[in-house]
């Protein structure tokens, strides 16, 4: 299950997972509702047909109390019951990012299942500062890339240099060197049960 906060979160941070494991029954939640149908191409481009967007507001989660993100999330995880959550970084650079980090940490939380928490980066939001060291890679195919650039290329309004498809192809070399793949996506495993 991913819940990230823009329509474009779930491809720039994990399109190629989703791709490579689109056969699997995978839930995207995003909570602002905008831009519907190129995000319901670009999730079509990576196989993905499970998605429910929200009601809140663009660039404006932290005006909405905390609780009301965390039941949105806890009520859709409840019918979904995933045993991973991909989700935002906590020290990325978009308010919205961190508040909604933050429902999912608390959504979460080991009460009645253990479900594992991860956090993926959005270029041109996440990486400032070396903040963001990934401790968990995902090894990537050629055509998981392909399939992850061109539902970029999906998303037109959203489309700028430093989330171009060749950054995203960049990147994903860059994170496959460091983990010995040819591609790669990177993460911070948040919570984890062996």
């Amino acid at each position: 299950m991913t819940v990230l906060a823009h329509p474009d979160d779930e491809t720039l941070g994990c399109g190629g997972i989703l791709h490579k494991y689109n056969k699997q029954n995978i839930l995207c939640l995003i909570p602002v509702k905008r831009i519907e149908e190129q995000t319901k191409s670009a999730l079509n481009t990576l196989g993905i047909d499970n998605y429910i967007f929200g009601s809140f507001d663009d660039q404006q989660l932290d005006k909405y109390p905390l609780l009301d993100l965390v039941k949105w999330v806890s009520s859709n995880m409840e019918k979904f019951n995933p045993t991973v959550v991909i989700t935002h970084f906590d020290r990325c650079l978009n308010q919205d990012h961190r508040q909604l980090y933050q429902a999912c940490v608390i959504a979460t939380r080991p009460v009645k299942n253990r479900i594992q928490l991860l956090s993926c980066e959005i270029p041109s939001s996440t990486g400032f500062l070396g903040a963001f060291t990934p401790n968990y890679y995902v090894e990537l195919s050629p055509e998981n890339i392909v399939a992850k650039m061109k539902a970029v290329e999906d998303y037109v309004t959203e489309i700028k240099k430093s989330r171009s498809p060749e950054v995203i192809s960049a990147l994903a070399r860059v994170r496959g060197a460091e983990s010995g793949y040819d591609y790669a996506e990177a993460f911070q495993i948040k919570r984890c049960y062996g």
